[in-house]
């Protein structure tokens, strides 16, 4: 048996080249040697008996990083285009075996984990439509099975595959480790017979080398026999006199979770919790479906289980949602999403709405609108009267929003604007200004007349024409911030390998501009609504906290009384869904008033 490697395994890939501040340091080392003790500045003349003191050259330490700097990206992206032809290589042949169950999953969780350094090549159409030809539903589970398993018990797979790999797994190419995972949960967590090895170890042959089968055959099989031995070891839990640290590793090892996101759970959450929550984001998820206006959720059940889809009304939403117990896919091909009659949306999700509490008539602003689900269940609230202005960054997603809104029957009500809310928030300042200066008189009555003349300013399509500034301001506001999505790693799996502690702090900072630029959109006595799917107190309470510090004409306030469940409400009234206490998603979401001088609240 292998000795244990202890550090999560990182699949080779080139090096990355040292950064200018490395280089400096080991400059800056070798400045502090004695003359004497470094030849480069030696001078050649002198006698050794009577080296003199030669001061450092900065000039020539420069030049030294400059040329070190120089040689390092050289390497790296030789590096780099190596492992790009490799790559290539790997998927041209994966790319050419007959679609099964397995070569489909392969491409995808080579996608999910390589996506970002091999966008070119496995971006984009691998998972798709085009891959999957050839599939029958009974294999489209497979893949999906496999897919969500692989990624979500990652961690605990490696810690079982170093055990018996006769090479560290840091040093495997990728397609092999990924293969290796693949066979390791079928075995271990799924509980398959042992001969489903040979399905994996003549996929290893047909993509990687011959090399690569002896390290797949030999790993497998030892897992096999300590399975059949009852010897395979398992990741040790936490136990008394661990440090908080140590304890933290071995319950993120476990559960499959990055250490990092585990501690900050035990210090926000508290053991008990804690695990209650690793147990929920290992879970298969639970979908729910928003349904259309004057859809009876009784009937429609009837209705599904009739074509073998398990589903009941909602505990939270019983008039517009239902919860999906079995037949998810069942369901997606009955045609009733893709009719527009229902959307595929969680309790969760539909509670945001819920408590921004849209009326008829209202001037709206989806802040971060893209996908679009809430947008539209705005819209749905407000029966095709008012405006929903969804604005988003990314061009190609409210496209998709907008292909969805046609098949939806108040769709047309949900008008997409693309740009970044930043930017948005000061021509709608300047906007706000030139109408006053224009109407005169009282600066909020003339930005809330401004906001509401707006909407009938709008052309009549759902995408504004080019140069089209919005309304000065909005009766509500809705802004579903970018953020860590720690709330939906049920469903996201993928999620709790792609963020790093780097990324959280940096939404954090992200947010707060975005809660900004929101907050000077709303209109005197309007409502904004701040919401996530994350479960981090930084960026939901401390976020709110700091910004109520920094705008104090904004007071947070509970929802009016019977809008919400209060099993979802903290007890200052903010909309707190918890996976292990709910089975939801989680999410985070706050009223905020504007409060002005003779401002009428909306």
């Amino acid at each position: 048996m292998a000795t244990p490697q202890r550090a999560q395994a990182v699949p080779r890939l080139a090096e990355r080249p040292a950064t200018v501040a490395a280089a400096a340091a080991a400059a800056a080392a070798r400045r502090l040697r004695p003359a004497a003790q470094s030849r480069r500045l030696v001078p050649r003349a002198a006698a050794p008996e009577a080296l003199p003191e030669t001061e450092w050259d900065l000039e020539d330490e420069l030049q030294l990083v400059a040329q070190q700097r120089s040689e390092q990206q050289q390497r790296s992206e030789q590096a780099q285009q190596r492992d790009t032809e490799l790559m290539e290589m790997w998927l041209g042949r994966l790319s050419g075996l007959p679609n099964t169950s397995r070569t489909v999953a392969l491409l995808q969780l080579l996608r999910i984990e390589y996506g970002g350094a091999f966008s070119g090549l496995v971006g984009g159409s691998p998972g798709g439509k085009a891959s999957k030809q050839g599939l029958d539903a009974r294999d489209l589970r497979t893949v999906t099975e496999l897919v969500n398993g692989v990624t979500r018990w990652r961690r605990r797979l490696d810690y079982t595959l170093s055990r018996f790999s006769r090479k560290p797994l840091s040093q495997l190419d990728p397609p092999l480790l990924t293969v290796l995972r693949m066979a390791a949960y079928e075995l271990v967590e799924a509980k398959s017979p042992p001969h489903v090895i040979n399905e994996h170890v003549s996929l290893v042959k047909a993509v990687v080398h011959q090399g690569a089968v002896a390290v797949a055959n030999g790993t497998l099989r030892n897992i096999v026999r300590a399975m059949e031995a009852g010897t395979l070891p398992e990741p040790p839990p936490p136990a008394k006199g661990m440090s908080f640290e140590a304890a933290a590793d071995a319950l993120a090892t476990g559960t499959s979770h990055p250490t990092w996101m585990v501690a900050g759970w035990l210090r926000q959450y508290g053991p008990p919790a804690t695990v209650a929550l690793l147990q929920s984001n290992n879970k298969r998820p639970r979908y729910a479906l928003r349904l259309g206006s004057g859809v009876d959720p009784a009937a429609l059940c009837s209705k599904l289980e009739s074509v073998g889809v398990q589903a009941r009304p909602s505990a939270f939403l019983p008039q517009e949602f239902l919860v999906v117990e079995d037949g998810m896919q069942a369901l997606l091909h009955s045609g009733l999403v893709a009719r527009g009659e229902a959307q595929v949306q969680d309790e969760a999700a539909g509670l945001v709405v819920a408590l921004l509490d849209p009326q008829p008539g209202e001037n709206i602003l989806d802040a971060c609108a893209a996908p679009g689900g809430k947008a539209l269940f705005t819209a749905s609230r407000m029966r095709g009267q008012g405006r929903v202005i969804a604005l988003d960054v990314a061009p190609s997603r409210l496209a998709a929003l907008r292909d969805t809104a046609r098949r939806q029957q108040y769709g047309r009500t949900v008008w997409t604007v693309a740009g970044d809310l930043r930017q948005f928030a000061v021509q709608a300042a300047a906007a706000r200004q030139k109408r006053q200066a224009v109407e005169g008189g009282d600066g909020a009555a003339a930005g809330a007349a401004a906001g509401a003349a707006a909407v009938g300013d709008l052309p009549h399509t759902q995408q504004p024409e080019p140069g089209w500034q919005g309304p000065a301001q909005y009766d509500r506001v809705l802004l579903d911030a970018p953020c860590s999505g720690t709330g939906v790693l049920a469903k996201r799996a993928d999620l709790r390998w792609k963020r790093t502690p780097q990324q959280a702090a940096a939404l954090v900072g992200l947010q707060a501009d975005l809660l900004d630029a929101a907050g000077s959109l709303v209109r005197p006595g309007g409502l904004l609504v701040y919401s996530t799917c994350s479960i981090e107190s930084a960026e939901n309470e401390a976020q709110v906290e700091a910004f109520l510090q920094r705008h104090p004409k904004f007071v947070t306030e509970a929802p009016p009384e019977g809008l919400l469940p209060q099993e979802c409400l903290s007890e200052d009234g903010r909309l707190t869904m918890l996976p292990h206490v709910h089975g939801t998603d989680g999410a985070f979401a706050v009223r905020l008033r504007r409060r002005d001088a003779g401002a009428v609240a909306a």
